[in-house]
């Protein structure tokens, strides 16, 4: 039996003219970290919208435990098992941390009462349990982005996506997060859409590598930064390049 949990095959996506995702294929093992790295315009959060169903893919199929789920709605995906953050976090400003968190626990909880039992746990697991009575809008950078991986949490996934979670936090912060998400992986498969290098070489088991939508290198993290290919599309076109 494949110990695959999730299988992109052939996914291409256009908007208009432009070109976002080209013939894009590879597979997710089961409790891997997996990163996804490319530069400006490379179409990786196209490829986590596409994946969540957030965009409709006009070509190729995702294979989630075996079924396709090209098509589904973007909740049904989440019921499913697959959950992704966004880089920017943006918590309901005017409801407590818990309050957050509960909102996000109603979609797999029977009551209120159910999810309500639920919080002190995620707020505890994502380092937020001494800050469960203040309101959204108050978090810090890092507490916003601890925030957002609770709620993502609070889903139950068996895949969790991080899209650029490391974005605005300080070293420290970083080393934190890190360790946090090695703690994750001991119950969920994760993917990673990451611009710190430092990151994706310290945690990422494999790495896929995009440009222009299409897919360059996969290996390692050291295979992929010593592809010639690969150095040449982040030297060459760091910037410059609306989109991800």
């Amino acid at each position: 039996m494949s110990d695959n949990i999730l299988q992109i095959q052939n996914i291409s996506k256009s908007f208009g003219g432009l070109q976002a995702t080209q013939d894009v294929s590879f597979d997710v093992k089961e409790r891997e970290i997996l990163s996804i790295i490319g530069p400006n315009g490379a179409g990786k959060s196209t490829l986590f919208n596409l994946i969540t169903n957030f965009y409709k893919v006009d070509s190729g199929s995702i294979l989630y435990r075996g079924e396709n789920i090209v098509g589904l709605t973007p909740d049904a995906v989440c019921l499913k098992g697959i959950t992704r953050t966004f880089q920017i976090a943006r918590p309901f400003p005017g409801l407590s941390v818990s309050d957050n968190i509960l909102v996000a626990l109603l979609a797999k909880s029977k009551s209120v009462e159910e999810a309500r039992d639920k919080v002190p746990a995620i707020l505890e697991q994502v380092n937020l349990d001494k800050k469960a009575h203040f309101m959204g809008g108050q978090l810090t950078t890092l507490e916003r982005k601890r925030l957002e991986l609770g709620k993502a949490l609070a889903t139950d996934p068996e895949v969790l996506m991080l899209d650029e979670v490391m974005t605005g936090l300080k070293p420290k912060e970083m080393d934190e997060m890190m360790d946090l998400i090695r703690e994750l992986q001991q119950h969920m498969t994760i993917v990673i859409v990451e611009h710190v290098m430092r990151v994706i070489m310290t945690i990422s088991e494999r790495v896929i590598v995009l440009d222009h939508g299409r897919k360059i290198a996969e290996g390692t993290p050291q295979e992929v930064t010593s592809n010639p290919e690969v150095v040449s599309a982040y030297l060459g076109r760091r910037s410059g390049n609306a989109g991800n």
